[in-house]
């Protein structure tokens, strides 16, 4: 039987994460959101992403991608790079202004886990992250 208050309670977890990063990102006056977050992450962590990747990464229409990486590029945070394996795509990477920020972004990320975590046993965040990790399977296997 589906307990609500299981789904309620990640939903409110997911819910102060967010919030808790938006208001560190207001503090620091970044001008990004969230999103650009999450896309600078990935060309960090994705050598030769393209915005189509990024769009399927995370289930959003290429027209939002690109207006998210359009934004970036104009803060001189991305920057494009021919593709030599297809001239209709261009690799998304950072530039140094943005390598920079990702570091900053990283220890603003890591001040909000750190905080998220405190008081929280090694051995029980371990198994919230395997069944995290697990329903989180159980989803995606019936989509």
């Amino acid at each position: 039987m589906i307990k609500t208050n299981n789904i309620e309670a990640t939903f409110h977890l997911a819910h102060a994460i967010k919030q808790q990063l938006n208001n560190q990102l207001e503090t620091q006056h970044l001008g990004i959101s969230h999103m650009h977050v999450r896309v600078l992450k990935t060309i960090s962590e994705t050598p030769c992403s393209t915005a189509m990747d990024i769009a399927g990464l995370f289930k959003r229409d290429k027209a939002q991608i690109t207006r998210l990486v359009n934004y970036l590029i104009d803060q001189k945070l991305v920057t494009k790079k021919a593709n030599p394996n297809d001239k209709r795509s261009q690799f998304l990477e950072l530039t140094v202004t943005g390598k920079a920020l990702q570091q900053q972004l990283k220890a603003l990320s890591d001040n909000v886990e750190n905080r998220m975590i405190m008081g929280i046993k090694e051995k029980d965040l371990e198994i919230f992250t395997q069944v995290s990790e697990q329903m989180k399977s159980n989803i995606v296997e019936h989509l």
